[in-house]
Formats: C-alpha cells, sequence, structure tokens
C-alpha cells in the first residue's frame, strides 16, 4: 500500500498557533515547521479510496462551482485530490474549484451570495453555518438526504449530525472533513522525575465516567509537577487552559448542565459549579502559578522546549507535535471530567449547497455526498487526525493511526466521540463570542471577580439573544 502524508493545518488552526509562537521557534526554525511539517511526515500506510467511475453514456456534460478554505498547501492538496477523485467517478461532472484563504472565506461567499453568483455548493465554518442558514441562502437538504439510499444518517455520530440542522427539522448541511477532539496532552518525562502517576492511571481506576482523572486531579497535578529555581522562577509549567466559548464546551456539559437553557435563551455561564471552576483558573495563575499568564507565553514555548507537563491542546495539533516534540516522551487523555462526567467539543465543518436557486442542485448533492462518503470519510480521518463521522471508522481510524504513531490515547477515542457534545445551532455565535472574549480574560487574570464578570458577561448576551432577529 502507499503511503499518504498527514498534513500539518487543519483549517489554519495549527498554522495559527505556529504564527503565535514564532518568536519561540525562531524564524529559521518556524520556516522549516511550517514547510516541512507536513511534507517529511509519511504516515498511513494505505492508499486513497477510489470510486468506480460512472456509465455517463449521452449524458449531459455540467459544471459546478465548489469553494472551499484551507490552511496551508498540504490541506489544499486533500482537497484537489479528493475532488480528482470525485472527477474520475463522475467524468460528466466539470468542478471549478476556488481554494480561498480562510481569512477572506466567509466574506467572500456572503458577497457572492449578494451578488447572485455564489458557487453551487462549499464549505461553511462551525458557527457561521447557521448564521448563513438564518439569513435563508443555503438549501434545504432533507429531500436530498431522506431520499438517498447511500446516506446512512443514523450511522454518523449525533453529535455531529445535530450540528447539521438549522432551524430545527431543516438539514442545511452535510460534515466536513474529519471532526476535531480536545485532547490533553502530557509529558512523561517530567511525571517520571516528579515521582506522579500520569493521567491515564487516573483515567483506567475506574469506567469512563467514574475515573479519577478529574477537574480537581488535573489542578492538583499541574500544581505539584510546576517547579521553580532559588530565586522563584517558574522552570516546569504545570499545565495551560482557556475559558472561552469553545474551551467551555469541555467544561459546561462536565457538570451537567448544557451552555443555554431549554429555549435557547439564557448562556448558562453562571452554573454554580462553572463559576466554582472559573474560580479556580486566577487561583492557579496567581497564587500556584501553576498556569502561565500572557506575558509569560508569549516569547517562549514551554511545551516544545519540554518545560510544560500538561498541554491542553486538540486531535489537529498532532501531526506538528510529531515534529516540534520529535524529542518528548509524550501521550495524551481526555478532557478531565466534572461530576456529570467527561465531555469535548465536535470540532468540524461543513459543506453546503447553494440555496438561492441557481445551484445545480443534483450535481453539488453528487459531489457533497462522494466527499461525505465512507471511505472518503476514513481518508479524510487519517490524514487529518480528526475523528471520522461515521461510527464504523473510528476503530479502523484510531487502529491505523497508532500503528505509525503508537500511544495508549487512542484507546479513549471511541468513547470522546460517543459522548461528545453536540454544539447548540444558534445563528448568533459570532455576537457571544465577542462579548464573552471581550470579558472572560479579566475574570481569568483576576484583574474582576469571576462572579462579577459571569454577571456582565450573562446579562449582555442574554440581551443580546432576546434583541436577535
Amino acid at each position: 500500500m502507499s503511503q499518504l502524508h498527514i498534513p500539518s493545518f487543519r483549517q489554519g488552526a495549527i498554522l495559527m498557533t505556529m504564527l503565535e509562537n514564532r518568536g519561540q521557534l525562531g524564524r529559521r526554525a518556524f520556516l522549516r515547521l511550517a514547510a516541512g511539517a507536513s511534507a517529511t511526515a509519511a504516515l498511513v500506510a494505505c492508499v486513497a479510496p477510489t470510486a468506480p467511475a460512472a456509465d455517463t453514456g449521452d449524458m449531459e456534460q455540467v459544471e459546478i462551482g465548489f469553494a472551499w478554505w484551507t490552511g496551508g498547501e498540504q490541506a489544499n492538496a486533500l482537497f484537489e485530490e479528493a475532488v480528482d477523485r470525485f472527477e474520475a467517478a463522475f467524468p460528466n461532472i466539470h468542478v471549478v474549484r476556488d481554494s480561498v484563504p480562510y481569512g477572506e472565506f466567509h466574506t467572500k461567499i456572503l458577497t457572492g451570495y449578494a451578488g447572485g453568483d455564489a458557487p453551487d455548493c462549499h464549505g461553511v465554518p462551525w458557527g457561521t453555518v447557521w448564521s448563513m442558514a438564518h439569513k435563508g441562502v443555503l438549501l434545504d437538504m432533507n429531500g436530498l438526504v431522506e431520499g438517498d439510499p447511500d446516506i446512512d444518517w443514523e450511522g454518523m455520530w449525533p453529535a455531529v449530525t445535530e450540528g447539521c440542522y438549522y432551524p430545527p427539522g431543516t438539514i442545511i448541511s452535510l460534515p466536513r472533513e474529519s471532526f476535531g477532539l480536545r485532547l490533553y496532552f502530557y509529558n512523561k518525562t517530567i511525571y517520571e522525575e516528579a515521582g506522579l502517576d500520569t493521567p491515564d492511571v487516573a483515567m483506567d481506576a475506574g469506567d469512563w465516567n467514574a475515573g479519577n482523572w478529574t477537574w480537581d486531579a488535573w489542578r492538583e497535578q499541574a500544581g505539584q509537577l510546576t517547579q521553580f529555581d532559588e530565586n522563584g522562577r517558574r522552570t516546569i509549567m504545570g499545565s495551560n487552559q482557556s475559558a472561552d466559548y469553545w474551551n467551555l464546551h469541555t467544561v459546561i456539559p462536565s457538570f451537567g448542565h448544557s451552555m443555554f437553557n431549554e429555549d435557547v435563551t439564557h448562556f448558562n455561564l453562571d452554573a454554580e459549579p462553572v463559576v466554582a471552576w472559573l474560580e479556580t483558573l486566577p487561583e492557579m495563575i496567581n497564587e500556584e502559578r501553576s498556569l502561565g499568564k500572557p506575558d509569560e507565553t508569549a516569547d517562549f514555548d514551554w511545551a516544545s522546549n519540554g518545560k510544560q507537563a500538561i498541554v491542553r491542546s486538540s486531535t489537529w495539533s498532532i501531526p506538528n507535535y510529531r515534529v516540534s516534540w520529535e524529542d518528548i516522551d509524550w501521550d495524551f487523555v481526555p478532557p478531565p471530567r466534572g461530576s456529570h462526567g467527561h465531555s469535548n467539543f465536535v470540532g468540524n465543518d461543513y459543506h453546503s449547497i447553494n440555496g438561492t436557486g441557481t445551484a445545480n442542485v443534483d450535481a453539488a448533492w453528487e459531489l457533497l455526498k462522494f466527499i461525505n462518503s465512507p471511505g472518503e470519510d476514513l481518508w479524510w480521518a487519517q490524514n487529518f487526525f480528526g475523528a471520522p463521522f461515521r461510527k464504523e471508522n473510528v476503530e479502523p481510524w484510531a487502529d491505523s493511526l497508532n500503528e505509525i504513531l503508537p500511544r495508549n490515547g487512542w484507546k479513549y477515542m471511541l468513547d470522546m466521540t460517543n459522548t461528545a457534545t453536540p454544539w447548540t445551532p444558534v445563528p448568533f455565535q459570532e455576537e457571544l463570542n465577542t462579548i464573552h472574549s471581550n470579558e472572560i480574560g479579566q475574570a481569568i487574570l483576576g484583574e474582576r471577580p469571576v462572579q462579577e464578570v459571569v454577571d456582565s458577561i450573562t446579562s449582555k448576551i442574554d440581551a443580546m439573544i432576546a434583541e436577535f432577529e
């Protein structure tokens, strides 16, 4: 079987991480990592999926437009390969391809809709998909999904498919690529030198939602692993953590609360156990010093230099870590659990069809259905390190990656995908993120009382929701 090259970029996230850390790496190291990480990492020994070419006979030749965004040349090449396979399987359909930088993509697609020349089908980022559907520009795909025997909707993870609806009951997308999961990586050498059991020991102390890898255990270990020299300067960072909307999806549901109340009029940031969790962060930053402040982490990559014990990151960072952590003995576990178990987000995006009446719906559907097919699903997952959409593909995916990157953490993947918490499809996510991000950092850094910030954020978000049209 031939080798595939795993890209270092997923939707720009890894590239952004590199850009943010380039001062830590040095210019030459940054350029070497960004340019060569994917091309030099031959990982999964499997061939790309193939589909038999359709018997076109006298079928009419058609042309459709398909737009996507990428985070780099390697990721873009994967999209090109997938479309090549589609055109080989459907030689009567020619795809006019439009690869757009992520930062320009949303504006370009909306401009296309406003001008009446949006592509027949296109990618849509997480969050944005619901605001676009709210504008009425995406096709209602219920009839296509329900009437096509090739689509096994129930065979995909509910955490994925629930994000494909807006409004409730209306399918406006198919999942794009794989879906990423939040992971907590750990430096085994630091644990060994400190004489502590690694997090997997706590994870395996009970059933999936009854193990000892809890938020309290994470905090305790981060504190125990943080080290200082005789002058009080930190030499080992315990961990990192964020309280942005994305990361709170691993926190709020773990305490038994949804992100919103049932009628989606209130943001549950003020749930009592969530506030208690938030109050631990300024203590860890300012008193225990097991978490770093922005100015303490901006110019030095603690993790890549082997100086950070626990690293909160995601599946799509693994290709990057295979390069930057080459000399580090590392593994990973799921996010810690709260009183109601483990939670994870569904880090995936979507593909939709132009619903304004200008699209060749039949041809666009064939393309999106092809990219979403079981064989393509597994191939995308192997190339992006994110979990497959289909339940049947998770174990083959984890097994194949474990062959080339043996890690204990792969054994948790099936449980993580099975218990990932679906996003609540809301059309105001950008507005929510803006309100939340403007103030949450003040609470985390201890600049304002946590409860005061939480009350301010929730009141503003609730008012925004009430006025949203």
